[in-house]
């Protein structure tokens, strides 16, 4: 039966490229990103849905049936095992690896571990001021937005982190930066963990363009053909105005910029040492369009749910 490889990383931390990276080798498939977990597994704990029907509802059904049987969990995590394994063996038509590469199951990452205890894991890691850069660079046409990826590079890089103190010893971490400067190295231990020797060879041929699907990297398929290292450190030139480098400086104030020093990712010194208001103009164009977007991104998803009669509601068991 085809083994899956789940890898775990925020979005637009080269997640894209490490998984053509691993189609090249012809022993993995792929379908873009997969994203069917997040409908079967996280509970109120661990992610917050809105439906047309009263999410808070199923909360409570679903604390029930577990209060009721204990085996409730058990069967329920079977299941979902079962019809998931039959899905990627279908999808990878013979091949030995299928790839599960959906970013936002980093909120997720302990459940699918419990479901699928004996899969393949990779963690990918990426500055976290590189991908803020590259969400702004990507998605909103080089403005400084988040929408809803703020939650990414909070809670999805925090639990992320947690998964892999939890699960160091039987899982792969690895880091954007070395990828791209060192990918003979990186490849050699990945392929060591997943049983594919000839990983490494990969690292200067031409990669598959698609992946499949409608979802993953609208714009590094196309800009590398292979592994390159010219998007490297690009990001750190949009740090260049007083709002964005106060945004990262509050950023690093968190609890998490000890562990992500750890892992070799600090406040840059150029960032750390600017001037209170450094191109001031810039930083206050930045600061009026995000507060004007922020109000604009709120009413209009309020339309929206409201539109479709989707509320949300807020569940609190009672044991």
């Amino acid at each position: 039966m085809t083994q899956p490889v789940f890898i775990f990383s925020t979005p637009r931390s080269g997640s894209t490229l490490l998984q053509r990276v691993l189609l090249a080798t012809q022993q993995c498939a792929t379908l873009g990103e997969p994203s069917l977990l997040l409908r079967f597994l996280g509970d109120h704990r661990t992610v917050q849905r809105y439906a047309s029907y009263r999410e808070n509802n199923l909360s409570v059904s679903l604390h029930d049936m577990q209060k009721k049987w204990s085996g409730f969990d058990s069967c329920y995590q079977n299941g979902v095992r079962r019809m998931m394994l039959d899905i990627y063996s279908n999808l990878s038509e013979g091949k030995a690896f299928f790839i599960d590469k959906t970013p936002r199951y980093t909120l997720i990452a302990e459940e699918i571990h419990k479901v699928f205890p004996d899969a393949k894991f990779i963690v990918l890691w990426r500055h976290p001021l590189a991908i803020a850069s590259s969400i702004h660079h990507t998605f909103y046409k080089e403005h400084w937005r988040f929408d809803d990826f703020i939650i990414d590079l909070t809670t999805g890089m925090d639990r992320l982190h947690q998964f892999e103190v939890q699960h160091e010893a039987s899982i792969c971490s690895l880091k954007y930066e070395d990828l791209v400067s060192t990918p003979e190295a990186v490849l050699d231990k990945l392929g060591d963990y997943l049983g594919l020797p000839e990983l490494s060879a990969v690292g200067n041929q031409i990669l598959p363009k698609d992946t499949g699907g409608n979802l993953g990297d609208p714009s590094g398929t196309h800009k590398y053909a292979t592994i390159s290292k010219d998007s490297r450190d690009k990001w750190m030139a949009h740090y260049s105005n007083w709002y964005r480098q106060s945004w990262a400086k509050t950023y690093f104030e968190h609890p998490r910029a000890k562990w992500l020093g750890e892992l070799g990712y600090t406040l840059p010194e150029n960032i750390s040492g600017a001037g209170r208001f450094n191109n001031l103009i810039p930083g206050l164009k930045d600061l009026f369009y995000t507060m004007r977007k922020k109000r604009s991104h709120k009413k209009r998803i309020v339309r929206e749910l409201t539109k479709h009669h989707i509320y949300p509601y807020t569940y609190k068991p009672k044991d």
